[in-house]
């Protein structure tokens, strides 16, 4: 592995952490200001910071005990692929939902962020936010 996954990797641990702490700086650590994030799964696509941050406060709103837990990395170049897991207490200490997102870089930041969740199961998806 090169430094350039090594770096990467290093920052896929800084955005779980982020996500499970701080929206804010979830975002604007983690992502670049010209970023793209979409929902595979359910169609939704956002653009940039301030789009970003508001669906992130309105997912904590909807789930303020929501975290995530990284399970699996897979770094190639610019991308790496997180296999990760959202879990929230307030819907039980077994409630699970996997996910996969395959995050593309751009000097150390994230520019496009291609998730592939069940929105189905999360009170706080991309898609009820989206409407």
């Amino acid at each position: 592995m090169g430094k350039l996954e090594e770096r990467n990797l290093e920052v896929v641990k800084h955005w779980a952490e982020m996500y499970n702490h701080d929206v804010e700086r979830f975002v604007r650590e983690c992502y670049a200001d010209n970023c793209t994030a979409a929902s595979m799964l359910g169609g939704s696509k956002i653009e940039g910071h301030s789009p970003f941050r508001k669906l992130e406060q309105r997912v904590l709103k909807a789930a303020p005990r929501r975290k995530i837990r990284l399970d699996h990395t897979h770094a190639a170049g610019d991308v790496v692929v997180v296999e990760a897991t959202l879990l929230d207490a307030d819907q039980g200490d077994a409630w699970q939902s996997p996910f996969c997102a395959v995050l593309t870089f751009k000097d150390g930041k994230i520019v496009e962020d291609r998730t592939y969740l069940d929105e189905t199961r999360w009170p706080g998806g991309m898609q009820k936010m989206a409407q």
